[in-house]
C-alpha cells in the first residue's frame, strides 16, 4: 500500500464543494465535488466548533480547521464546503489547496454546525 492509499483510508468524512461562478449575467453555484472523501481535523490553534446549547440542532461558530483531501483535488480561496462527519454537518469557506503527491491540504473557516 502506498502513502496515498494509506491516507485515503483515513478520510472518513464526506464533502460537497461548490464555487460561485459569473456566467455573464448572474452568479451561479457550480458543484465541484460531491461526496468527496476527506478528513476534517483541528489545527493546534483552533477551537472545536460547538453548538449553542445542549438541546439545539443548530450552532454557529467561527473556527479554522484543517481539511485533508485526495491528491488532485483543486479548490480556490472562497470555495464553499459542506462536510458530513459523525452526526454533524459543518459548513464554511475554504482556502486554496496545497497539493502534495499523496494528498491535498487546505483550511476551512467553519461558519455553521448542524446535527445531521
Amino acid at each position: 500500500m502506498n502513502e496515498a492509499a494509506i491516507l485515503r483510508a483515513t478520510m472518513t468524512d464526506s464533502g460537497t464543494f461548490t464555487r460561485q461562478v459569473w456566467n455573464g449575467r448572474e452568479w451561479k453555484t457550480e458543484t465541484l465535488y460531491e461526496g468527496l472523501a476527506c478528513t476534517l481535523s483541528r489545527q493546534p490553534q483552533a477551537a472545536a466548533p460547538r453548538t449553542r446549547g445542549q438541546w439545539e440542532d443548530m450552532g454557529e461558530c467561527e473556527a479554522r480547521l484543517a481539511l485533508f483531501l485526495p491528491a488532485g483535488t483543486v479548490l480556490r480561496a472562497g470555495d464553499r464546503a459542506e462536510i458530513r462527519r459523525a452526526g454533524q454537518v459543518l459548513r464554511g469557506i475554504c482556502g486554496p489547496c496545497m497539493p502534495y503527491l499523496s494528498h491535498c491540504f487546505t483550511t476551512m473557516l467553519v461558519q455553521e454546525v448542524e446535527a445531521a
